[in-house]
């Protein structure tokens, strides 16, 4: 029998990287594939609480046998002045909310990310699948290093970037490309596998009503890691009406390909110094279907949330 695939996935947790590991993690045995490692990096907050948030996590989830990797701290290209996420977030992350849970420690490994994504994807070349859901500065610094690193993976899925220049950082910008939109640009030019994102418009689209979130997804909180979720969105999403766990979108896409209701080939570059659209994603729109990045524009929402209640159960 074939090997299943392995999978790393580089997180800045956040909520929706939340969703979107725990998910993962759920679906493995089910859907064929091994997790491999954890990779985090600066981006929702600083790398230092993304490390203790994925270890919370793994804790409430039950699996500390993953490794867990600390990556950058700061995007490749230092801000003039530094950005304040704290306002969705939280400070930590999570919320700043104490969960009074024991953290298991054992997943922190002493190898840097970068170092282990480059062992990880040259052991098992050309089986490695990469879900990247924070800002790329990890991926960028490995494909630096050493050249070709990336033909050698199987498939690299983002969250991130837009399809029409619509922002949610800036006017024109999706967060974790405007993070370090220089990483983004390395990654998305210097060599290639074959891509996926998942772009900001397709999660505000996709977004489902709040209500649904709290009342049928979250009403069972018998799992910790429900309990954890369900106290950070209450408080994060109190003054909103739609939940969009836009990590989790991308995930839904890796384990249930056929979620994918709408795609499109593009060929792809990312704007470094425009003043209104630094960490824009740009589409070339007069060659559609064409190009090595596959912009995914639909899901369906009820296989979506079919995953979701698999997630939880």
């Amino acid at each position: 029998m074939s090997q299943p695939r392995k999978v790393i996935i580089d997180l800045d947790v956040g909520t929706d990287d939340a969703w979107a590991l725990w998910m993962l993690l759920k679906g493995e045995k089910s859907s064929g594939y091994e997790v491999i490692a954890i990779t985090c990096v600066n981006g929702n907050t600083d790398v230092d609480n993304v490390v203790e948030n994925t270890l919370t996590l793994l804790t409430a989830i039950g699996r500390t046998d993953v490794p867990v990797f600390r990556g950058a701290q700061e995007p490749l290209i230092l801000p003039a002045e530094k950005k304040d996420v704290s306002n969705f977030h939280g400070v930590n992350g999570l919320g700043d909310i104490q969960f009074g849970l024991e953290v298991n420690r054992t997943p922190l490994q002493q190898e840097h990310a970068v170092d282990a994504l480059k062992r990880l994807i040259t052991l098992h070349k050309g089986q490695v699948d990469l879900i990247f859901i924070g800002p790329l500065t990890n991926l960028a610094l490995a494909m630096k290093l050493h050249p070709g690193l990336l033909k050698t993976a199987g498939h690299l899925y983002i969250m991130g970037g837009n399809r029409h220049g619509v922002g949610n950082v800036t006017w024109s910008a999706e967060f974790n490309f405007h993070t370090d939109p220089e990483a983004a640009q390395i990654v998305l030019h210097k060599e290639y596998c074959p891509i996926t994102i998942v772009p900001w418009e397709t999660c505000q689209k996709h977004g489902l009503p709040l209500e649904w979130r709290m009342k049928v997804l979250g009403r069972n909180e018998t799992h910790p890691v429900l309990r954890i979720l369900n106290a950070v969105e209450q408080k994060l999403y109190s003054q909103r009406t739609h939940w969009m766990p836009c990590d989790a979108y991308l995930v839904a896409a890796y384990i249930l390909p056929s979620c994918v209701e709408k795609a499109q080939l593009y060929s792809v570059d990312v704007e470094l110094h425009g003043a209104l659209t630094r960490g824009q994603m740009i589409l070339h729109h007069h060659q559609q279907g064409q190009g090595h990045v596959r912009i995914i524009d639909d899901i369906n929402e009820e296989m979506f949330k079919d995953l979701c209640f698999k997630t939880v159960a």
